[in-house]
């Protein structure tokens, strides 16, 4: 049951999603990363079978390390979104990934972050906001509502737990935790791990 969320602040990009690993009714593990980091700057978010993920997310950020050493020089997020839909558009004829992904990153020299959509059918899309997963469905009216240009990190980061909480309230079956990561010009860190049941159980405790 993935969900991932990203969207564009002022001179930053906030992702999040689910650390939960899971197989039909099955949860497997609670810390499992799907916010790949491919270099310093850039973020791949993945949702989709675990195994498609891994192998792609890994294709990726060697190709795009190998270009790096060969050239001297870092890919731009754009450069990496135009890679990275080529390969899955390759790919539905030969061997399809079944994987969708939120492709986040700084550039240095334009000085501002920028978000891609991608999915299995290779296509990609420059966006402000967007989500995949479970979390499409509940979250895009909440960003549509409360996402505006220029978004500072505490109101960010305030609108990305809304859309998460909302994400929990909506789910008959709970997503225990939730990671949010941060690119900006300092590079990638991590902001913070979420845990929403904690949270609804200390506002029940509040209000008794």
């Amino acid at each position: 049951m993935d969900s991932l969320v990203g969207f564009v602040g002022k001179n930053y990009v906030l992702m999040a999603g689910d650390t939960n690993a899971g197989r039909s009714i099955m949860r497997l593990k609670d810390d499992f990363d799907k916010l790949v980091q491919i270099d310093s700057h850039k973020i791949l978010a993945k949702s989709g079978e675990i195994g498609d993920g891994n192998q792609f997310c890994n294709l990726i950020i060697r190709n795009v390390s190998l270009y790096r050493i060969r050239n001297e020089t870092e890919l731009t997020t754009k450069s990496v979104a135009h890679y990275t839909r080529r390969q899955l558009a390759t790919a539905i004829r030969k061997n399809p990934y079944s994987v969708n992904l939120l492709l986040g990153g700084y550039d240095k020299k334009d000085q501002k972050g920028s978000l891609y959509y991608l999915d299995y059918l290779g296509s990609s899309k420059k966006i402000n906001y967007g989500a995949h997963g479970y979390a499409a469905l509940f979250v895009g009216s909440i960003l549509d509502r409360f996402w505006k240009e220029d978004l500072d990190f505490e109101d960010g980061l305030e609108l990305m737990k809304k859309c998460l909480r909302e994400v929990e309230k909506r789910l008959i079956i709970g997503t225990r935790c939730f990671l949010i990561k941060m690119i900006n010009s300092d590079g990638i860190s991590v902001v913070e791990k979420v845990m929403i049941n904690s949270e609804k159980k200390n506002e029940i405790e509040e209000e008794n």
